[in-house]
């Protein structure tokens, strides 16, 4: 197994920042989407946060080589526990940016609606289904209010190593 370097790439470091604005971006706009009423203008907003949402599973795929290739040793002096925190929430954090886009799609195909990227549509991957609609629309929102949790605990640890531990993990992610 690799080591890892000390910084991490250029690639990683943007993906990683994008992908952050699109994650936030959409939580706030599914919490937006939850509290409209059907019109034109929740549709219009649906259709973009599918897209954006597609773009991020594609993204996704995407940073997961990019972490193989590039992996980052942790600073030293971190304790132990902290380095199984921080990997848990990370690993969790994967999970769901997994997770919420893919039962996203299940749950707009389910009830027989197509899922665009930007007007490019992707294949149908399940018809019409109420039980299994359901059970993707519990697991999207589930997931949502867990990414959320999980993102306030990443820029706390970040925050935490940056402030209090005064250790290099916050400034290689936005270093040069």
């Amino acid at each position: 197994m690799r080591k890892g370097g000390k910084y991490y790439s250029p690639a990683t470091k943007m993906i990683h920042w994008l992908m952050a604005i699109i994650i936030i971006g959409l939580l706030v706009v599914g919490t937006l989407l939850e509290n409209m009423e059907n019109g034109p203008d929740k549709f219009e907003l649906m259709s973009l946060h599918k897209s954006v949402g597609v773009l991020a599973l594609l993204l996704f795929f995407l940073r997961i080589p990019l972490r193989i290739i590039n992996p980052v040793r942790p600073v030293d002096g971190v304790p132990k526990s902290t380095l199984i925190a921080a990997s848990a929430v990370k690993g969790l954090l994967y999970l769901s940016m997994l997770l919420m886009p893919v039962s996203g799609i299940v749950m707009s195909q389910s009830a027989g609606y197509p899922v665009a990227m930007f007007g490019w549509e992707i294949p149908m991957l399940i018809g019409e289904n109420e039980q299994v609609n359901q059970i993707a629309g519990l697991m999207h929102g589930i997931v949502s209010k867990v990414l959320m949790a999980l993102i306030a605990l990443h820029v706390l640890g970040a925050l935490y190593h940056h402030f209090i531990r005064r250790d290099d993990t916050l400034r290689r992610m936005i270093r040069d």
